[in-house]
């Protein structure tokens, strides 16, 4: 039975999310597509995209198939957004290996050929070239019936959506399952701008979840390289973060899903820097992960009671800082429903570091990531795959003892019995 302390807590709780105006789950299932004039030729000016990427391209039937015992006649459909549809296959040879392949739309007719294609190829030279424990592994390049298909790693657990949709997370004691899944979060986007790339489109459902509770980062379908030698030029031999040095701004306009746009995008006035986009958006799938629920539908002064109550703090603050910087080093706006759900304070001042209205004031992916707290935050997941650490079952006693790496073995999923043979699928944990 609840505790009387537990049954107040959620009625405060309740009564704060009123107060605040705290906006329903809604999936967001695709990035918003830029603004006229700000499509595909200013993306190829900020990335500089070559004529033609070195990518080698394979006819999607020749390596992989629909399993029609396991799958159907053609495979099992995962998912659908504006740009692509997602099936489940098989690798030839080995009936065990599902692949998750994305099939793209047909070239619109405001693009050239040549646009389309290297769009398709950016996407997929960009996805390739990176190697980390949280980040979807990307596998090949495939045409089908005049069709381009992206196929990836398959993640059984479906998308971080799925499960906060649930409110599993939101119950009390899954702090650990959180903080978790937020560190691990960072470490991927942290993985990613230090070789050069942002991804400009973090929301739940851009978050997949593995069989063994693990979140992978996916679709780069939007991402930036900001600095360096894009993968796909034969100079960086596919390999991310390579010739690293000037930061390159992208231009103005919307790029990504609403309720995770940080400011000055929104804004659409200036060029801008995409890295702490990616560090807003991150903050806001934490705001998902404790509230089942986002504080505002758009970073926009007068959106909601929450967001103005960050702005307006941080503009008071760095008002009275200019008249006393030392004496009020360590204050921050207050939110209210910050208050009662955000603990420890140290998770608290993060977020709001995170969401700093001025981009130049927002923390860094690697400060936060290099956080004294953040590094003491109990993760499931190595922080890279060179990461010689150990890992611990953190149900037994004294399994921390003497271990100087420690990863911890947690289950972020709710219990559940499937009852088939199937894998669950994306969006759908315990489908």
């Amino acid at each position: 039975m609840a505790s009387s302390t537990s049954i107040e807590r959620a009625k405060r709780q309740q009564r704060a999310e009123e107060r605040t105006g705290f906006r329903v789950l809604q999936r967001q299932p695709w990035a918003a597509p830029p603004d006229a004039g700000v499509g595909m030729k200013a993306r190829r000016l900020s990335l500089s995209l070559p004529d033609d990427f070195a990518v080698d391209v394979a006819e999607l039937l020749k390596e992989f198939e629909y399993q029609h015992k396991i799958l159907g006649r053609h495979g099992k459909h995962l998912g659908k957004g504006a740009t692509s549809k997602v099936t489940l296959m098989v690798r030839k040879g080995s009936v065990g290996e599902l692949v998750a392949v994305k099939e793209f739309r047909h070239k619109s007719s405001n693009e050239t050929t040549d646009e389309y294609v290297n769009k398709i190829k950016s996407e997929f030279s960009i996805a390739k070239s990176l190697h980390h424990p949280n980040i979807v592994e990307t596998i090949r390049l495939c045409t089908d019936h005049g069709r381009w298909n992206h196929v990836m790693e398959y993640c059984s657990e479906g998308d971080l959506f799925g499960l906060v949709s649930k409110k599993y997370l939101k119950e009390e004691g899954r702090d650990v399952d959180r903080l978790c899944l937020f560190k691990q979060l960072c470490q991927g986007i942290n993985y990613l701008h230090t070789n050069g790339i942002a991804h400009r489109d973090i929301k739940l459902e851009n978050l997949l979840i593995t069989k063994d509770s693990k979140l992978k980062i996916t679709d780069f379908g939007v991402s930036e390289v900001f600095t360096g030698i894009h993968p796909g030029l034969r100079e960086a031999g596919g390999q991310c973060g390579q010739g690293m040095g000037e930061v390159r701004l992208c231009k103005p306009g919307i790029c990504g899903s609403l309720p995770y746009i940080a400011p000055e995008v929104i804004a659409k006035k200036d060029d801008y820097d995409p890295r702490p986009l990616d560090v807003w958006s991150s903050a806001i799938v934490l705001i998902y992960l404790t509230f089942s629920a986002c504080l505002w539908e758009k970073a926009d002064e007068g959106s909601s009671i929450s967001y103005d109550q960050l702005v307006t703090g941080w503009r008071k603050l760095e008002a009275k800082k200019v008249e006393d910087p030392e004496g009020l080093r360590d204050s921050y706006p207050k939110i209210a429903a910050f208050e009662f759900a955000l603990r420890p304070a140290s998770l608290k001042r993060l977020i709001l570091q995170m969401l700093h209205p001025d981009p130049a004031k927002r923390i860094t992916m690697n400060e936060v990531i290099t956080n004294r707290w953040v590094k003491s935050v109990e993760c499931c997941q190595l922080e890279s795959y060179e990461d010689p650490t150990k890992f611990i079952d953190a149900s037994k006693k004294n399994a921390t003892k003497g271990a100087t790496g420690k990863i911890f073995c947690h289950n972020h999923l709710p219990p559940q019995a499937t009852g088939h043979g199937l894998p669950p699928m994306p969006g759908k944990p315990g489908y």
